[in-house]
């Protein structure tokens, strides 16, 4: 399995808090952590550690931080011929509940730095992967490019479209597998989810436009899946949750293996689902996969 992938890398600053704290607040933290983190080198670690060849394309700044991300990805397996060094890593500055919930303030840093260019430059990588797979925190522009390569050669291209942004018509044409979760289904589409009736017409809307299926992800609701064939419910798993940062991510890097593996879609989607399950019961969004979870 050759993944490539197109994407962030970040430093995580973790803040344990009783609460996520309210405008004009000062609250102590509980406690402290540095973990690695971007939503594309979370896909990427996931991936590998469950038997994909993955090969990043992005960028890290020219700082400790940098060389820092770089070498964890190493030590995961990750191909990092194709990262460049530029500028300021980007940091991510995470407030983690009690309750396992967090929010998150976003620095871009270098990712920002990542252009069509670049992807360019990285076309014979795309071009001869088994998929691409990509998410929303490096410029639009970028990914426009990444995904045009990969269509022009007929790979499967997967595009989690976090954090939500408009789309335009000609990308989602050429997207294989989209993977928005409840918030972003919305924001794509214009139409409220708030009932399956609502989900079912928003992924059709996407359908429309061209997608080749939609994976809306759920939360504690698990997922919903539909292409023009088929279309479904995957139910969540119950588990103790200490941390939900990187569960989509994880839930999109082991789709990615699922479906390179030869999956059918829902067989994918449920070993998604006990990979993302496993990851928030672990502090940082890349913990270190068990064994039993390869496929």
């Amino acid at each position: 399995m050759d993944i490539s992938l197109v994407g962030s890398i970040n430093i995580d600053l973790v803040y344990r808090v009783p609460y996520v704290v309210k405008n004009g607040e000062t609250l102590h933290s509980a406690s402290h952590s540095v973990h690695f983190g971007g939503k594309g080198a979370n896909q990427a670690v996931t991936a590998s550690q469950l038997g994909a060849n993955v090969h990043f394309i992005g960028k890290v700044g020219a700082d400790d931080f940098g060389g820092q991300a770089i070498n964890n990805l190493k030590e995961k397996g990750v191909y990092t011929d194709s990262v460049q060094k530029e500028g300021a890593t980007g940091q991510a500055i995470i407030q983690v509940t009690d309750a396992g919930d967090n929010a998150i303030v976003l620095f871009p840093g270098a990712n920002f730095l990542v252009t069509p260019e670049q992807i360019e430059q990285e076309a014979d990588i795309i071009s001869s992967s088994n998929a691409l797979l990509l998410q929303l925190e490096v410029p639009l522009e970028a990914v426009e490019k990444a995904v045009e390569i990969a269509a022009e050669h007929g790979q499967m291209v997967i595009l989690n479209p976090a954090p939500s942004q408009k789309l335009p018509d000609s990308l989602l044409k050429n997207v294989t597998f989209l993977t928005p979760n409840e918030t972003e289904l919305a924001q794509l589409t214009g139409i409220e989810t708030t009932s399956e009736e609502n989900i079912r017409a928003a992924c059709s809307l996407l359908l429309d436009k061209g997608v080749g299926t939609v994976v809306v992800t759920l939360g504690s609701k698990g997922s919903f899946y539909m292409n023009r064939e088929e279309s479904g419910w995957v139910q969540a798993l119950s588990v103790n949750t200490i941390d939900t940062t990187g569960a989509g991510d994880a839930f999109n890097g082991a789709l990615a293996v699922g479906l390179c593996s030869g999956d059918s879609l829902r067989s994918a989607i449920e070993f998604a689902t006990k990979v993302a399950a496993y990851v928030v019961t672990q502090m940082g969004a890349q913990p270190l996969i068990p064994h039993s979870y390869l496929e």
